[in-house]
């Protein structure tokens, strides 16, 4: 057993050393950030959720007006989109805040590009009816971000496609 010069037992250091905490302190705070940067979805990730939301939505809406025999109708703008169903004086209103078809705004930095209906632009406020008998109309809409672009597409039968057009 070592002994100092006095004569007296020497006990070995305890804990930690401040070195030695700064670089633990270094160490958590760059895998948190990496965690961080990891778990978030950037522009792409957000639009490529989005365009799933609105496609899923869309064949909802019109596999619903089908079943349930009553018209849906859907309009869209850059920066959000809503669903409508007739209320009880006939007139179109949109559906409350706890409907799955409840009105949403696209997250920022995502945008619909381009809607088309039967080939034709769907104008600004202007609605389009998914009627619950008949051929349905020919739906495209174009979800873009700053990164990526996903297309959606929609046929006569009411299938809905996505797929991801390219990277900007």
């Amino acid at each position: 057993m070592p002994t100092s010069a006095r004569g007296t037992c020497r006990e070995p250091p305890r804990g930690f050393t401040l070195v030695e905490l700064l670089v633990v302190l270094a160490i958590i705070g760059v895998v948190a950030a990496a965690v961080t940067v990891v778990a978030l979805p950037g522009d792409e990730g957000r639009a490529r959720t989005e365009a799933r939301r609105l496609a899923a939505l869309l064949e909802s809406a019109m596999r619903e007006s089908r079943a349930s025999g009553h018209a849906i109708a859907w309009s869209a703008e850059r920066d959000r989109y809503a669903f409508w169903q007739r209320g009880d004086d006939g007139d179109w209103v949109t559906y409350p805040p706890q409907s799955v078809y409840r009105p949403r705004a696209l997250g920022e930095r995502i945008e619909l590009a381009a809607v088309r209906i039967d080939g034709r632009e769907l104008a600004r406020g202007e609605r389009t009816v998914f009627a619950p008998q008949g051929l349905r109309h020919r739906v495209s809409a174009t979800v873009a971000s700053a990164d990526a672009w996903f297309s959606i597409e929609g046929d006569v039968i009411g299938r809905v496609t996505l797929e991801r057009v390219h990277a900007r």
